[in-house]
């Protein structure tokens, strides 16, 4: 049997002076042995080739100068031996280019650039992150540090409250994909859970009653020691938030379930809120 590459899938922002989302797919691929596909969107405004021939001509000349400096922006891999692949497409949406390149790739995991948006931004505007979020089948990893993790905990965000199939789907894949980045990356795995009162047997994943005997119990069901298990009783976000301020973690990793119309904009969901609260990669699964 052919066994091929964990493919990444990287959106390279063309009005970045450093591609994050390159140093840290890089930093993976030669973890894991991956190998990597840069995806660059571009679009230029028709009236700024006043000086070519035609149109098809600016086009062309600027794909080519794109193709070129997404080469040079290529080159810590080709030192690394890192095997890549770059696409470069003409497009002027290029959230809606993404997902369409994504779902033909064949990608195991989506590694995407992103910094701290302002609430009403969020609300009024249909960000990049959170459009991918929606739509994207892959796992997608949100990156806002510039340089290597600065701390070896992972953090893995369950929903221990809802009674759903669906979330208790999501938690299975949290938990599994999370392990499986800690032993790539070489971090500390940690769960986290935020509760209202007591946590009952329907809300866990095996028979308890109480916080005590839930954490005992999860710490049995996933295989992580107590101590790196945190069930807090509180508000999800603020929660979620305090843990992470608290054991400072490298990424998180958290389920997204997408939301539309008018709710989708009121409530967003866990994953959309925490991105612009925590310092730290975020990492998307659904």
């Amino acid at each position: 049997m052919i066994q091929h590459k964990t493919r990444l899938f990287v959106v390279v922002d063309p009005t970045a002076s450093h591609q994050v989302a390159l140093v840290k797919a890089l930093l993976i691929a030669k973890l894991a042995d991956c190998e990597i596909h840069a995806f660059l969107c571009i679009y230029r405004d028709i009236r700024e080739g006043n000086a070519y021939a035609s149109r098809q001509s600016f086009k062309r000349q600027t794909l080519a100068d794109a193709q070129s400096w997404l080469a040079e922006q290529m080159q810590p891999c080709e030192v690394a031996g890192v095997p890549f692949s770059q696409e470069v497409v003409w497009n002027s949406r290029w959230p809606d280019a993404a997902l369409h390149a994504i779902a033909k790739s064949g990608c195991h995991l989506v590694i995407k650039s992103s910094y701290h948006h302002s609430k009403s931004r969020r609300f009024y505007s249909a960000t990049s992150d959170f459009k991918m979020m929606r739509h994207c089948a892959s796992p997608i990893l949100f990156t806002h540090q510039t340089q290597e993790w600065r701390s070896n905990q992972l953090l893995a965000c369950v929903d221990l409250a809802s009674k759903d199939s669906k979330h208790a789907r999501l938690n299975s894949v949290i938990i599994h994909d999370a392990r499986a980045f800690a032993d790539i990356v070489g971090m500390d795995l940690h769960i986290a859970a935020a509760h209202q009162g007591n946590i009952d047997a329907d809300r866990l994943p095996v028979k308890g009653h109480g916080h005590q005997l839930g954490l005992e119990q999860l710490s049995e069901l996933y295989d992580v020691e107590p101590a790196r298990i945190h069930l807090r009783e509180g508000a999800t976000i603020p929660t979620l938030k305090g843990i992470c301020d608290e054991i400072d973690p490298s990424i998180v990793i958290i389920g997204t379930l997408a939301r539309s119309g008018i709710s989708g904009k009121l409530i967003g969901n866990t994953a959309e809120k925490l991105l612009d609260l925590i310092e730290a990669d975020v990492l998307t699964v659904n």
